[in-house]
This record gives structure tokens, C-alpha cells and sequence, in this order.
């Protein structure tokens, strides 16, 4: 299927190449793709429906741990993303996607993760199907559906795409705040000015992507309110949001299997501000309660550097670290070889060879992994295909 959408993109580029009105000269890749953007524009001035294609497939390699060096793995997907718009304000969302791979997660378990697209085979579902409604000049936001939580809330300018930034699920989001997958809910976010906001947002706890999540939904809530900021120093932006989490879901007590506690609550923290034109950092810290999650603290830092090579203008050069420190319930049932916190450290540098086409080569170094105290420091290298359109 996601060889199927690439023939069809490619045929569509070819079709607009050769309607080209110039008869002098074959059209360059760079012209066919500013002929194709013009056509996508001018169908959603038309007909008011958008639509954007991303292909990523990545490689990565183990290069030292205990005992799975010299293993590699994949993870690919693909996903075409459609927005209709209804009315004044008003837009509908789909997603339709195909995942293949677990990638190195599967030789090399970490609470970390090395892959955050890392999942499980699935053929063409619709993990998002969701309408969302502007109000008053958009100074209030309201959207339902089956949709992800994520694409909302913990949000951060350097460190919150899998695809395009870091690897590493802990440098993604906050592994304090437990994210459902795709499923059934709804948020509402009101800014009453251009620099505060507030949104909450509500969704299934126990959501599976590949189900449609009408059968469980809001079988157990979880629940997510965010205060952000959003200043600018000079033409410096900058963005801090404090986030709280509150889940319904039954959960085990990490030392004592015979017992269960319903709502747990956590707070989690994400800035991110440009120091210069080049240059954004960024800061996470999050907490969440040792008694049924296994991560009591957790904390992650770094920044990007745009066009870090004169001339390469789409480049960026990503330097992050996070830790997960383990709460004593968790060290306490794992007993005296369990590390009181796992470390990962990884630096990417995203190569983009045109507007459409990066490759990504990363290295990600975790200390202590999958909170082994035991095992080998273990190194793992990595390069990321992103074709998007």
C-alpha cells in the first residue's frame, strides 16, 4: 500500500511536468515541485480540502551492549493526512496509515526507547478521524473524535517529532505523562491573547490506534490540562507550558500485585526558547506517582542549531539528553541489580536535500539500560528516509 501512494505521488508529479507550458526545456525537480505545491494550493482555495504524504523508514544498528551487538532493525510507515473544510471555522481530520517494524526495541529493550514510530505490523487503518471547530476570531478551539492527545499538549519547537528531530521516544514527550494511543476524546483551548493559553483535553486511557475505539470509549479517562506562555523576547520566541495529568485507569501498585489504585495524578513541565536566530534550547521535568508508574522523575534538555553548515538553510543539528529516575517501589520489587535511573544521550543531523527528501544519520548512547544497573552501556546508530509532501 505505501509503495502504491509513492507510484501515484510520482505519477502526479509527472502528469504536472508534462503540462508544464514550457516547451524549451524539460522542467527541473525543483519546478515540478513548486507546479505541484501550486496545484495543492489551488485545489484547497477551491475546494477547501488539504493534504500531506510522509513516508519515514529508518535503519538503526546496535553497536555495544550486553548481548545484542551487531543487531539491526527497521521501522517504516506511511501516512496520507487529509483536512475538509465545512463551514466557517470548521474542519474535518483523517488520518490513514501503514506501520511496519518494532526496529531495534525488540533486541534492545529500554525505558527510553530508541524508535519512538517503533510498533507492531499493521496494514491500512485510520488511527485519526476527528472535526474541529474555531470560535470567536480563533480565540477558542473545540475538536472530537479519534484522535491523539499528543499533537496538542507537551508540545516543544526542538524535541517533539519522531520524524524529524530526535529518535528516542524520551525526547519525543515526557515519559512521565502516559499518553493513550489514538482513540476516542476531545480537548477545548482558549487563548485570550497572542501570549497565554489554556487547554484540557480528555481521551480514552486504554485506546488501541488499529481500533476504531468506539467499543471502549472513555472505558477509563485520562485527563490533561496545559497553562502555556508563549513570549517573545525581541523577535526571540519563547514557550513554556506546565502541564497536569490525571488518570482513571486501574493500575497495579508497582511492589504489590494484589493491589490496585484508580486515579494517579502527574505534572510535567515543557520549555523551549530561541536564543538566537539559530540557536533554541529546550527543558522537560516531569513527576508522576511511584506507587503505580514506574518513573517517579524524569527530566530531558538540549537544543537544535539551524543551518549549522553556510548555505545548508533546511539543515539542523540536534543535541538532547533524558533521564528516567526510578521511583523505590520500582527498585524495591526489582530488587539490588536495578539502577536507581536510566540515561540516554543522543545528536542527530537532519540532511535535507530538498524540500521534500532528509536523511537523518543519529547516535544514541544509554546508560544503565532498561534500568539494569548490570548492563553494558549500550551505543546505537541510525539513519532516517523522510520523504513528505
Amino acid at each position: 500500500m505505501i509503495t502504491r501512494w509513492i507510484i501515484r505521488s510520482s505519477l502526479s508529479l509527472i502528469i504536472l511536468a508534462l503540462s508544464s507550458p514550457s516547451l524549451s526545456a524539460a522542467p527541473t525537480a525543483l519546478e515540478i515541485a513548486a507546479q505541484f505545491n501550486k496545484s495543492r494550493e489551488g485545489f484547497a482555495n477551491k475546494y477547501g480540502t488539504r493534504f500531506a504524504f510522509l513516508f519515514n523508514y529508518t535503519q538503526q544498528l546496535i553497536l555495544k551492549s550486553s548481548s545484542e551487538k551487531g543487531k539491526s532493525g527497521g521501522v517504516g510507515y506511511g501516512n496520507l493526512e487529509l483536512a475538509q473544510r465545512l463551514w466557517q471555522g470548521a474542519e474535518l481530520f483523517a488520518e490513514f496509515e501503514v506501520d511496519r517494524g518494532k526496529g531495534v526495541d525488540k533486541f534492545l529493550p529500554t525505558f527510553s526507547g530508541l524508535n519512538d514510530n517503533s510498533g507492531e505490523d499493521a496494514n491500512l487503518y485510520l488511527p485519526v478521524l476527528y472535526m474541529d471547530q474555531k470560535l470567536f476570531d480563533e480565540k477558542i478551539l473545540i475538536g472530537a473524535g479519534k484522535l491523539d492527545l499528543s499533537y496538542w499538549f507537551d508540545g516543544n519547537e526542538a524535541a517533539n517529532s519522531a520524524d524529524t528531530q530526535f529518535l528516542s521516544s524520551a525526547l519525543v514527550n515526557s515519559l512521565t505523562l502516559p499518553f493513550p494511543s489514538k482513540g476516542i476524546g476531545a480537548m477545548a483551548s482558549f487563548e485570550p491573547c497572542e501570549w497565554v493559553y489554556f487547554q484540557t483535553g480528555v481521551a480514552t486511557a486504554k485506546a488501541k490506534s488499529t481500533k476504531t475505539g468506539l467499543p471502549d470509549a472513555f472505558n477509563s479517562a485520562f485527563v490533561l490540562n496545559e497553562l502555556g506562555f508563549t513570549p517573545k523576547i525581541g523577535k526571540l520566541q519563547g514557550n513554556y507550558r506546565f502541564i497536569f495529568n490525571l488518570n482513571h485507569e486501574k493500575l497495579e501498585y508497582v511492589n504489590k500485585s494484589d493491589e490496585s489504585k484508580k486515579n494517579d495524578f502527574g505534572f510535567a513541565v515543557s520549555f523551549d526558547q530561541a536564543i538566537t536566530k539559530r540557536i533554541t534550547l529546550f527543558l522537560r521535568y516531569g513527576l508522576a506517582d511511584p506507587k503505580v508508574r514506574d518513573i517517579e522523575h524524569y527530566w530531558s534538555c538540549g537544543g537544535q542549531l539551524s543551518q549549522p553548515i553556510p548555505g545548508r538553510k533546511l539543515d539542523i543539528l540536534g543535541i538532547g539528553i533524558a533521564q528516567s529516575i526510578f521511583g523505590d517501589d520500582f527498585r524495591e520489587a526489582n530488587g539490588e541489580d536495578t539502577a536507581s535511573r536510566e540515561t540516554i544521550y543522543e545528536a542527530y543531523y537532519s540532511y535535507n536535500v530538498n524540500d521534500a527528501i532528509a536523511l537523518t544519520p543519529s547516535i544514541q548512547i544509554v546508560t544503565d539500560p532498561n534500568g539494569d544497573k548490570t548492563a553494558e552501556t549500550a551505543i546505537v546508530c541510525g539513519l532516517r528516509f523522510l520523504l513528505s509532501f
